[in-house]
């Protein structure tokens, strides 16, 4: 059965950066959405934070992917396996396909740009708590570039006979595909189509229940493979 998504508590909170002024900026952001500054804690290196993660019990990391003794993504991997239960965000400017997927491959829940002003930054920490996965607009791009054309012809008629049929989604689960595609937030889809967030929540469960995927990447990664968004 498909595990769904749960909220997570920004608080307390892990920060993962090498450079104070970003651990600094991070912390102010984590306060502006309701986390104590008592309840911050920082680390500069990979191996700091897994002294930190050893010692305490956080409710999310916020993880650079460039740190002096290692990658953020080898820290990921390590909490996948040693605290699956603590969910890691990357917030970096690296934005290269390899480090963006694997990142994601590693077990991260999200991925967002230093370069982002402190709003956008708080407004995607608090999808978290709802239960979000927020990608990066840019990086949700990158990501569908990935994928391969459509096979046109006979190769095309040989992948259809070959793949399962596409899950029948309605006309609004479609179109809230589409908005998650783009890289909208819940609140955002909310607004733009005059619904509440619980109904936008309610839809994406299906959404994810008939794509059998646990996340918005895998779900725009099925959907597109199912040419669900074409």
């Amino acid at each position: 059965m498909l595990e769904e998504l749960e909220p997570v508590s920004l608080s307390p909170a892990l920060v993962v950066d090498d450079e104070e002024a970003m651990q600094r900026r991070l912390g102010a952001v984590l306060e502006s959405v309701g986390c104590p500054a008592s309840h911050i804690v920082r680390a500069h290196s990979v191996a700091q934070a897994r002294d930190r993660i050893a010692d305490h019990r956080f409710g999310v990391v916020l993880v650079d992917i460039g740190l002096p003794d290692g990658s953020g993504t080898e820290l990921i991997g390590w909490m996948r396996t040693h605290r699956p239960q603590v969910p890691a965000v990357v917030v970096s400017a690296w934005r290269t396909e390899e480090v963006i997927v694997g990142a994601l491959r590693a077990g991260a829940i999200g991925y967002l740009l230093k370069e982002r002003d402190d709003l956008e930054l708080a407004l995607a920490l608090r999808s978290i708590e709802r239960g979000g996965a927020p990608i990066d607009p840019f990086i949700a791009r990158r990501i569908l570039a990935l994928l391969p054309p459509a096979a046109s012809g006979a190769a095309a008629a040989a992948v259809s006979r070959e793949t399962a049929p596409a899950p029948s989604l309605s006309g609004r689960e479609k179109e809230i595909l589409r908005l998650v595609a783009q890289g909208l937030s819940n609140r955002e889809m909310a607004e733009m189509l005059s619904i509440s967030r619980l109904t936008v929540e309610c839809h994406t469960k299906n959404i994810y229940r008939k794509l059998v995927v646990g996340s918005r990447t895998e779900a725009v990664f099925q959907a597109r493979r199912h040419g669900l968004l074409s």
